[in-house]
């Protein structure tokens, strides 16, 4: 009965739709591997048709933080100094130069944010944005984005560098790619559009005697962004589709929400080459837990087959306190 019941849940799950999420940072340009100091988001169904990259739309949930599951330390932190180049390396399916990375049709921003770990109110500092860098100079033309024109047209990379002089500590790295491609309506009205947030935290530490602090007037997650802000409703497809007609002239700027970058924050942040890919797993290797609507379903495989052993309900609980994360099992 369990393994009829999971047959039906997994064949009424859809495959996500070339969303993403980070699989790997490198450190100038070395990979610190695959899923090391990466809190991933949790799965949403059993496999093989679940998936961990589904986008945040309810700007008021805790996943706005690190998405679901982000409250959970992982064994890993990687080590950093004032002023290294980090390379986040987005993918979708696969950590390979043949993946997709992300949808073509999700034109968007891209962000990212600074905070202590663990996180408190306002403590998110933005260190980097890049929104829409190129407009078309055909009517309705495709201009270039952060997302699909740099990002993904860069094979996932993302590129992005440690404050210079920062105080030695421990950090949340909170990254995030944003598609627009439903964002004509406000999720508040209509939930199955609305703006789609990919937020995803890297855990850091920071050595070195810099003796800069982060601002304490940064942002929180939830908060950060409102339904009324610009930026948060909007029609993308008014400045990329060809064929798209309007009664009003297209919008031909694009306010990234959020504060602005930090003074703090290197003003620029150019791109640096990476090396080989550490060896070992470059795919989502099998899971035996999912999350769907709050609640967590534990399995075991006989085969293929999963086995419902256990389900419990899941609520985010962040720690006010660092705490050092439990080492890997061996």
């Amino acid at each position: 009965m369990r393994s009829n019941i999971l047959a039906v849940l997994a064949s009424s799950l859809s495959l996500a739709t070339a969303h993403t999420y980070i699989w790997g940072v490198f450190v100038n340009g070395v990979d610190q591997g695959t899923f090391r100091g990466i809190r991933t988001p949790a799965y949403n169904g059993p496999p093989p048709r679940g998936y961990a990259n589904s986008p945040v739309k309810d700007l008021d949930s805790i996943d706005m933080r690190c998405n679901m599951l982000g409250d959970k330390q992982v064994p890993h932190t990687i080590q950093v100094q004032p002023g290294d180049n980090l390379t986040l390396d987005w993918h979708h399916d696969n950590r390979s130069a043949s993946d997709d990375i992300i949808d073509y049709s999700h034109h968007g921003p891209a962000m990212v944010y600074l905070s202590p770990d663990p996180p408190a109110d306002n403590s998110f500092v933005k260190i980097w944005e890049k929104g829409l860098y190129e407009t078309s100079d055909k009517p309705y033309g495709a201009g270039k984005w952060a997302t699909t024109s740099d990002i993904k047209a860069n094979k996932g990379l993302m590129h992005v560098r440690i404050p210079a002089g920062l105080k030695a500590g421990f950090y949340l790295l909170r990254a995030e790619l944003v598609g627009l491609h439903e964002a004509d309506a406000s999720y508040l009205k209509n939930s199955r559009r609305g703006i789609q947030f990919y937020p995803n935290c890297v855990q850091l530490e920071v050595v070195g005697d810099g003796e800069v602090a982060l601002p304490t007037d940064g942002v929180s997650f939830p908060g950060a962004y409102k339904y009324e802000d610009p930026g948060i409703v909007y029609d993308v497809y008014c400045s990329t589709e060809s064929k798209a007609t309007r009664t009003a002239p297209c919008t031909t700027t694009y306010p990234i929400p959020g504060p602005t970058v930090w003074s703090g924050a290197w003003a620029e942040t150019t791109a640096v080459s990476v090396g080989p890919v550490l060896e070992g797993s470059t795919s989502a290797t099998r899971w035996s837990s999912w999350i769907s609507k709050s609640v967590v379903t534990s399995a075991t495989f006989v085969g293929t087959s999963p086995y419902i052993t256990a389900t419990s309900t899941y609520t985010a609980s962040w720690s006010t306190e660092y705490s050092a994360p439990a080492p890997t099992i061996a």
